[in-house]
């Protein structure tokens, strides 16, 4: 869980500045209606932190945690993201996500294997979780930037690799 750790802050370190080069306009802005904003998109990047960080010490507690998901529509939009500062969204994601990176790091490793009912069609291990969060924060963090300038948008794809 070390690497998973590191490999969250790093990811964290290099794109918190580019996301500060972000304006409170283009973080708001909706291209349509029933899409995400930037702003939303890291929300939603809040909301999976905090239902991860609820799965990642859960876990250690019990082998099996039954059913654990969570409505992520309803989540972004009873938060009101877009109500809020660009620069305070930024740095709620950036300080939930090194906490997160400490947790990782410090996973008993006897509880890897512990499952959760997340609506995939196997349970999935502590160990798939913490890394697949990873996953799904580089996936959401490509997807901010896929909208940029293209020139921005391929300095932000080489630091995301």
């Amino acid at each position: 869980m070390n690497a998973v750790s590191k490999n969250l802050l790093q990811v964290i370190e290099k794109i918190k500045p580019q996301l500060l080069t972000i304006t409170e306009l283009q973080a708001s802005e909706k291209l349509y209606n029933d899409k995400w904003s930037i702003k939303e998109i890291l929300g939603h990047l809040i909301d999976s932190a905090a239902n991860n960080h609820q799965r990642f010490v859960r876990m250690q507690e019990v082998k099996d945690l039954g059913e654990f998901r969570y409505n992520q529509e309803h989540w972004v939009k009873s938060q009101h993201y877009q109500d809020k500062r660009w620069e305070d969204v930024i740095n709620t994601w950036y300080y939930y996500n090194h906490h997160l990176a400490h947790v990782i790091a410090h996973i008993d490793e006897t509880k890897l294997n512990n499952t959760c009912d997340m609506g995939y069609p196997l349970p999935a291990t502590l160990r798939f979780i913490a890394e697949d969060y990873v996953r799904h924060l580089q996936h959401h963090l490509n997807q901010i930037f896929s909208g940029t300038d293209p020139r921005q948008r391929e300095k932000w794809t080489t630091q995301l690799r």
